[in-house]
């Protein structure tokens, strides 16, 4: 017979249903055929012939068929290849008459030989016909190193990313990166909870009072929060006439009820502040510098008062940053 066809192997999608495959090309024996089931994860598999699969069909000019004990699954695929083993078993008994029909088939199982190793090196990289370069070997695998031509441009080595001044993507959180490549596992790896992670994805100031608290009486007078960031202390109303520092403790003050008034610091410090309500908040003029002024429209505000005890400085920004 003759291999007028150069085909070598065959690959099909899995359904969940399906589970016979024709194998479009000839094949001598079944330890000839390879079969290898690759997962939605790109993980191969080498499948046991008698136990993931049957053959038929071996020495068929037509080829034959491949059946799977259990279909392959949507996402997986399946590749059956020709990889005949290379040996030379057929022996020419010197003075007897020429066996044609044992000659061809050893010419047959040389040309399926060829034909496995060129699908083999059709996945390999390789130099351009042009190319004078030659002798290119890989060095040993190394952690943390990445392939790189040396420094005559004749040879591959391995170099240190680091020193390269490269980084590895995705880049670690002590290299000032995440360490992830979706932003949910990027929130996970910086420390962010359920709540903080849902808030990272807010645009207005109310979706994120309704993450955290439902209302917006999170940074009003008459409710105490625990602050778990920044604070060490439960945020309390501000005695607004005759405002105090309190050291890494956050005031509020409620202008829903009305225009509040504030009054310059009783002693030297700094004091933080988150205003909300829809009236005034009038500072004293006796402050040196008045930087911003409460928006009742927006309602929410953070503020800062600077004080040496003698002179005094207030801050306003309307919202409060993330």
């Amino acid at each position: 017979m003759t291999i007028s066809s150069t085909e070598t192997k065959t690959i099909y999608g899995g359904n969940g249903a399906t589970g016979t495959f024709a194998i479009p090309f000839m094949f001598l024996c079944d330890d000839d055929i390879e079969v290898v089931l690759t997962d939605a994860e790109g993980i191969e598999y080498t499948q046991v012939p008698g136990t993931d699969y049957q053959l038929s069909g071996a020495g068929e000019q037509n080829g034959g068929t491949c059946t799977l004990t259990v279909p392959p699954e949507g996402g997986q695929i399946l590749v059956i290849r020709r990889s005949p083993n290379m040996v030379q078993e057929v022996d020419y008994v010197e003075n007897d008459a020429f066996p044609a029909a044992t000659h061809e088939a050893a010419l047959d199982k040389l040309t399926m030989i060829c034909q496995a190793l060129s699908e083999r090196l059709d996945r390999t990289i390789s130099f351009r016909v042009s190319s004078a370069v030659s002798g290119v070997a890989l060095p040993e695998p190394s952690s943390d190193r990445f392939l790189a031509w040396n420094g005559d441009g004749d040879n591959l080595v391995n170099r240190d990313v680091a020193a390269m001044d490269a980084l590895i993507l995705p880049v670690s959180v002590s290299q000032g990166g995440t360490g992830a490549i979706t932003p949910v596992s990027a929130l996970t790896n910086l420390g962010f909870g359920a709540v903080g992670k849902a808030v990272a994805g807010c645009e207005l100031i109310d979706d994120i009072l309704n993450i955290i608290d439902g209302e917006d009486t999170l940074l009003r007078a008459d409710v105490s929060k625990e602050l778990e960031v920044g604070f060490t202390a439960t945020a309390t109303a501000m005695t607004t006439a005759t405002p105090s520092p309190a050291t890494g403790a956050l005031q509020t003050i409620d202008t829903s009820g009305g225009a509040v008034d504030l009054g310059v610091p009783v002693a030297a410090g700094v004091i933080r502040f988150v205003a909300s309500g829809d009236n005034a908040l009038n500072p004293s003029a006796s402050y040196g510098s008045i930087d911003g002024e409460y928006d009742t429209v927006i309602g929410l505000a953070q503020g800062e008062i600077v004080s040496d005890g003698t002179n005094h400085f207030l801050t306003i920004v309307n919202g409060v940053s993330a």
